[in-house]
């Protein structure tokens, strides 16, 4: 029998997970690369569930009940991340790199994109999830960012770390970090750090004493939004109509606040806000397209505006050859070993964002060629952290047993 692409694909998919699954906390964890990143990390547990769920669903749900178990903090958030036993001396290194990350408990202070919540909203099913707690872990941890990451009720939850953002070298931040070179990135973000364990990351009190980064992040409010309408779409399955309600008032309220402080007329795409100088971060990068795949940004008609000037392969600013790159596409060189997420670099979850947004406004043709570059990219160069979205040669982590993220394309190949 002839495998097909999709079968050949799920096959590597489930070869890579294997090796990079781990028993711990209680649980069972896949760590994004086996050597370089030996940590429970949050968003990157909510790429794998997603992907999981299309090679065995209870692993998928594993991995997010280990998640919630092992990061879970006492205000209900999510830490950004939490190493594994043995891992002290990547430990060492990082608190030497950044500074005071980690609460006493092990957990960061850091938190990240609730991807996880949207993994668990999604995946929930009635027929199997009969008691509801994925249902009920992924409100409480997007309520819990409402009540202890807004300025405002109502408000876009705002960040308090580049690192918060997941693409923590973002080009938007250029105006708020010294990026000159890797040695200043890292003084100004261990200095962030220090400041911010002082007052253990508490928002008020970051305000008041002149925290010079409180930014409202496009990546994070998105997958915000993304997650508030997923739970919404979660108890409606469950036939919790009320509850269901609260999550969609909420969604709709934050697609509004994001369209007044966070949207860009002139780039046609949503960009940070800089809380602290009270301006804009006019900064064009992809994470401004991940709110367009939500569904009250395509009644509002702004996804279609974004799809317009930036998911069109022809004359998209950031689709490559290769794939659709952070930021728009310049021609640099490509540094693996410089600052992450700066130049024409694709990574799986960048692909991922494209051909979210894209399936979600029905255009198919568009959507079908984001698959086919990612597929490509697997073939070519292996599972690797990023590539170059002109050659598509794999960089970063995963050289040897591979990164998580491009295994997205089994969530996207069931979109299709």
């Amino acid at each position: 029998m002839t495998l097909t692409r999709t079968d050949i694909e799920i096959q590597a998919c489930r070869a890579m997970f294997a090796q990079h699954r781990v028993e711990v906390f209680g649980g069972t964890i896949h760590v994004p690369a086996s050597l370089e990143y030996s940590c429970a990390f949050a968003w990157d547990s909510g790429y794998h569930a997603l992907a999981l769920r299309h090679l065995d669903r209870d692993q998928a749900v594993d991995e997010l009940r280990t998640l919630y178990n092992a990061n879970l903090t006492q205000e209900g958030l999510l830490a950004h991340e939490r190493p594994l036993p043995g891992a002290e001396a990547r430990t060492k290194l990082v608190t030497e790199w950044l500074g005071p990350i980690y609460r006493p408990d092990g957990r960061s202070w850091l938190v990240d994109p609730p991807v996880a919540a949207y993994a668990a909203a999604r995946i929930f099913d009635p027929a199997f999830d009969d008691d509801e707690s994925l249902l009920h872990l992924a409100g409480d941890h997007l309520m819990a960012i409402d009540r202890h990451r807004t300025l405002t009720p109502g408000g876009a939850p705002v960040i308090l770390h580049p690192l918060e953002s997941g693409a923590d070298v973002s080009p938007m931040f250029d105006a708020l970090v010294d990026t000159t070179s890797r040695r200043t990135l890292l003084t100004h973000h261990r200095a962030l750090s220090v400041a911010l364990d002082a007052i253990a990351y508490d928002l008020p009190q970051a305000r008041a004493a002149g925290h010079g980064f409180i930014v409202a992040d496009p990546i994070f409010c998105g997958w915000h939004l993304l997650a508030l309408e997923a739970v919404a779409d979660g108890w409606r399955r469950a036939g919790a109509a009320e509850r269901a309600a609260v999550f969609e008032e909420r969604a709709a309220g934050l697609a509004a606040e994001m369209i007044r402080l966070m949207w860009s007329p002139d780039l046609r795409l949503f960009v940070g806000y800089d809380h602290a100088g009270a301006r804009q971060l006019p900064v064009a990068t992809l994470g401004g397209v991940i709110a367009a795949a939500s569904r009250h940004m395509i009644a509002a008609g702004i996804a279609g505006q974004v799809a317009d000037a930036h998911l069109r392969p022809e004359i998209s600013r950031f689709w490559g050859p290769a794939g659709v790159a952070f930021n728009p596409l310049d021609g640099a060189e490509i540094n693996p070993k410089a600052l992450l997420w700066r130049g024409d670099v694709v990574w799986g979850a960048t692909q991922y964002w494209a051909h979210l947004v894209l399936s979600r406004l029905g255009r198919t043709d568009s959507a079908a060629h984001a698959r086919a570059q990612l597929s490509a990219l697997i073939e070519g160069s292996g599972f690797r952290e990023f590539y170059s979205a002109a050659t598509g040669q794999g960089y970063g982590a995963g050289e040897d047993g591979g990164f998580t993220w491009p295994a997205l394309i089994l969530e996207m190949n069931a979109d299709a």
